[in-house]
């Protein structure tokens, strides 16, 4: 059944991809992530720790990659920040996602505040939702868990950025060091 096509490791299609990771009306399910070299017997590469800024909400195309993202075995999602405005809706939008999808193990990060504000296109999927509720970690300052992530880990961070990149302009800011030690 759909479940079943969901739990085979790297075998999901774009077209079966949001009915596995909502798996029908109010259930979760966990993608797996297994690496492609461990599926195929190979020797195990380390995966690449990444931060997502995002400023998912306003079209389709963030949460796609958000979803191609945590089925990539060569990536470590760290941290995923909502950027450009609407600070509480995205935030509110990728904890429902990341729990809905059985990842909540990721912490969010709140971008800075500023234009646009207000709920965005999928406002309606989020109006019951308490962010209050995940149960990862959700960072106000996104910008600093940004910061703290990069300058804490051993191995280099990779910074993805979809949109305007006002949050990775104020880490940079606020902590230019992290252009060196960083990977954009």
């Amino acid at each position: 059944g759909p479940l079943n096509e969901c739990m085979q490791p790297l075998q999901l299609s774009r077209r079966n991809f949001l009915r596995c990771v909502t798996c029908g009306a109010g259930a979760t399910a966990t993608l797996p992530i297994v690496p492609a070299s461990a599926a195929a017997g190979g020797i195990f590469r380390k995966a690449r720790p990444v931060i997502l800024t995002t400023d998912i909400g306003d079209d389709i195309d963030d949460t796609w990659a958000l979803g191609f993202l945590l089925k990539c075995p060569e990536l470590d999602l760290k941290l995923v920040v909502g950027d450009y405005g609407r600070r509480e809706y995205r935030a509110k939008l990728l904890a429902k996602f990341l729990q809905t999808v059985g990842q909540s193990q990721v912490p969010i990060g709140m971008g800075i505040d500023g234009e646009p504000r207000g709920d965005g296109s999928q406002g309606a999927w989020l109006k019951d939702y308490d962010l209050g509720s995940y149960p990862g970690r959700v960072h106000p300052d996104g910008v600093q868990a940004m910061i703290d992530t990069v300058m804490q880990s051993r191995d280099p961070v990779t910074i993805i950025a979809i949109g305007p990149m006002p949050n990775v302009a104020a880490a940079l800011e606020r902590e230019p060091r992290i252009a060196k030690v960083a990977r954009f």
